[in-house]
């Protein structure tokens, strides 16, 4: 299990909240893979320094939203098919996000540095662990405040070289494509987590404060990994938007069914 953190008394997010958002952020970043067991309540309970009634509470919200399995008489699961169905969106909608987020705000205490990819990463870029990659990480300021955190990686035999003004100016796909790269889609996974020292401190808010963890893996035409990154966004300045629509045929075949 990851190390224990934690529970934050003074941020504003009730307890079973901040124990809902970490066990959430643990499903999502492989700390507990689909099929997995969690350890029991009460081993949950000591690791959180929280009461049982907190923790199954927490345990309710992720079981309703189909992420845990309580299996009678065994334990509680984590759902198997996770990621079975990813959600299947548009890359430009994505595209026009990001550039009406960059429109609206500023990067500041950008630095590129390069370093040995961790297995995690490694795996995002389809690279061998310890192979060199760049770092670059900003913090996106709106109205003179802190609202994000983001961290990309971009493997160095790519040949391409960045600066910090190129990375004040653009999204970092966007500079992708400037420097020829054809960028054909990307898997975004939208989950929760709560700031540590260092993402309070850049984000200028409380340990523990609740955030959105956004990871991104971007790909070129031949489906390549080119770029992995995780943004951190402060929940209260995240908004998700969209705009779902249905095919005419599927609507005639409910119409049918009623």
């Amino acid at each position: 299990m990851a190390d224990a953190p934690y529970i934050n008394e003074l941020t504003k997010a009730p307890r079973y909240h901040q124990v809902y958002a970490l066990l959430k952020s643990w499903i999502f970043d492989g700390t507990f893979p689909p099929g997995a067991k969690l350890p029991a309540e009460s081993e949950l309970c000591e690791t959180f320094g929280v009461s049982k009634i907190t923790t199954r509470k927490a345990i309710d919200m992720l079981a309703s939203e189909k992420l845990l399995v309580r299996v009678q008489g065994k334990g509680t699961y984590v759902t198997e098919d996770l990621a079975s169905a990813p959600n299947l969106g548009d890359m430009e909608q994505l595209i026009r996000k990001t550039r009406r987020l960059a429109q609206k705000s500023q990067v500041d205490n950008v630095e590129i540095k390069e370093v040995a990819a961790d297995e995690e990463i490694a795996s995002d870029l389809a690279l061998d662990p310890g192979e060199r990659v760049y770092r670059i990480s900003f913090v996106r300021y709106m109205d003179g405040k802190p609202i994000g955190h983001r961290i990309a990686y971009i493997a160095v035999r790519s040949g391409l070289r960045f600066t910090v003004e190129e990375i004040k100016k653009h999204q970092t796909f966007a500079l992708l494509e400037k420097k020829g790269v054809r960028i054909s889609g990307a898997d975004q996974l939208i989950g929760a987590c709560l700031a540590d020292t260092t993402k309070a401190s850049l984000l200028q808010t409380t340990v523990g404060a609740p955030l959105v963890r956004i990871r991104l893996v971007v790909f070129d035409d031949d489906a390549k990994p080119v770029e992995a990154s995780v943004s951190f966004y402060l929940a209260d300045r995240y908004q998700h938007h969209v705009y779902l629509t249905r095919s005419p045929e599927r609507r005639e075949d409910v119409v049918g069914e009623i």
